[in-house]
C-alpha cells in the first residue's frame, strides 16, 4: 500500500500537511508555552493511570455532554476501567501533561500549535500514550506526521461493505494482527479519511482495494480519483510511548460505538496503552 500511495503524496496526502504547517508557522507558533524540561509521562505499566481529553481546540463533539455524536460512552468506559479521566481546556504544555498517562485528541476544528506538538511528541517519547480521532484532517495532520502517520485531505468512498448503500459509510474488514485489533473482525465507519504509515508506524485496519479517494465528494468514482486500499487505523511505538490514530471519530461516538466491533477496538486501545 505504501508504494501505491507514495505517488500521490505531493498532490494529495501531503497537501493537508503543507497547508496546516504553513498556518502553524505564521499564526500559531507562539500559542503554546515553550518546554523547559522533558515531560516524563506518569507510569502506566499494567495499572490504571490518568486519561486527559483535549478540550482546547474547538472539538466538534464532547466526551462529557450526552448526545448521539458525543463520546460519553467511551469516556465512561475509560473511567469504569479504573482510570482517572479529565479534560484539558488550556494549552497543551508541560503542566497539562504532567500527570497524564494517555492524552486524547478527538475531532479538533482548530490547529494544534507547534509548541503543543513539541510537548506531545516529548510526552510520547517519554512513555505517554496518544490517541487521535479524526473529524477534520487538517488540524491534526502536522501532529500525526511526527509519529510516521500521514493523513489525507480527502474522504474515502468504498464499493464494498456499504452501510445503507452509502459509499462513505462502510465496514472495514481488512484487519492486521495487533493488540488493538485483537478479536476485531470488522469496523463500521461513517465518513473516514485515509492514512499512510511510514517508518515504524503500521496500518492495522484498511479499506478494500476497491475504495477510492473521493476528492470531489460526489460519492462516485472518477477517472482521476485513485482506487486502492487506504489505511483507517494506524499505530506507532515512538520512544517509550504509543500512538493510535483512527481516521474517523464516528466509531467512538455514542450512536456508533455499538456497531460492528467498534467497542472492541476502543477497549483494546485502552488495554494496549496499559501494557
Amino acid at each position: 500500500m505504501k508504494k501505491k500511495l507514495t505517488s500521490l503524496a505531493s498532490s494529495l496526502l501531503f497537501a493537508a500537511i503543507a497547508c496546516a504547517s504553513a498556518s502553524h508557522a505564521t499564526v500559531m507558533e507562539d500559542a503554546a508555552k515553550p518546554l523547559t524540561a522533558p515531560i516524563q509521562a506518569a507510569s502506566s505499566a499494567n495499572a490504571p493511570g490518568k486519561t486527559v481529553f483535549d478540550a482546547s481546540h474547538s472539538e466538534i463533539f464532547s466526551p462529557v455532554k450526552e448526545g448521539p455524536l458525543n463520546y460519553t460512552g467511551f469516556y465512561k468506559a475509560i473511567k469504569k476501567s479504573g482510570e482517572e479521566v479529565s479534560l484539558n481546556e488550556g494549552q497543551i504544555n508541560t503542566d497539562a501533561l504532567a500527570r497524564a498517562t494517555t492524552y486524547v485528541i478527538a475531532g479538533p476544528a482548530q490547529p494544534i500549535a507547534m509548541g503543543e506538538i513539541a510537548a506531545l511528541t516529548d510526552f510520547v517519547n517519554n512513555g505517554g500514550n496518544l490517541l487521535v480521532l479524526l473529524h477534520i484532517s487538517g488540524p491534526v495532520a502536522p501532529l500525526t506526521e511526527e509519529f510516521g502517520i500521514i493523513v489525507s485531505n480527502f474522504v474515502i468512498s468504498e464499493k464494498t461493505g456499504n452501510i445503507k448503500k452509502q459509499s462513505q459509510d462502510f465496514y472495514v474488514s481488512a484487519i492486521a494482527p495487533h493488540p488493538v485489533t485483537a478479536g476485531v473482525k470488522r469496523l463500521a465507519v461513517f465518513g473516514t479519511w485515509g492514512l499512510l504509515a511510514e517508518g515504524s508506524a503500521k496500518v492495522v485496519a484498511s479499506t478494500s482495494d476497491k475504495a477510492w479517494a473521493d476528492m470531489n465528494r460526489d460519492r462516485k468514482p472518477g477517472k482521476d480519483e485513485p482506487q486502492q486500499s487506504f489505511g483507517v487505523v494506524a499505530v506507532s511505538e515512538y520512544g517509550k510511548g504509543k500512538v493510535v490514530v483512527v481516521a474517523d471519530d464516528a466509531p467512538f461516538a455514542n450512536k456508533f460505538i455499538g456497531e460492528a466491533d467498534n467497542r472492541k477496538l476502543a477497549d483494546n486501545i485502552i488495554r494496549w496503552f496499559r501494557e
